[in-house]
């Protein structure tokens, strides 16, 4: 348990306070608690609902290095920097 936990484990058996100003105080320490919790947790990851779609992007630069950066390209430099 990390120091939050234990803040929020005392806070919940702490019983020199009053009940009101106790159950006021535990529900405000789990807020902060989880809201921290949750940026903490936040990262450049997956979008939720986005499928992921296979792009074959080792045969697609496999192409392009074959058709273009290779001793006898199929496409000139003209047609490269047309396209890209």
């Amino acid at each position: 348990m990390d120091n939050r936990g234990k803040a929020i484990f005392s806070f919940m058996f702490d019983d020199d306070s009053d009940d009101e100003e106790h159950h006021q105080r535990v529900i405000e320490a789990i807020v902060h608690h989880t809201s921290q919790d949750n940026e903490a947790t936040k990262h450049g990851g997956s979008v939720v609902g986005r499928v992921y779609k296979n792009c074959d992007r080792e045969d697609r630069h496999r192409n392009l290095m074959s058709d273009y950066f290779v001793e006898r390209p199929h496409f000139n430099a003209t047609d490269f920097r047309r396209l890209f």
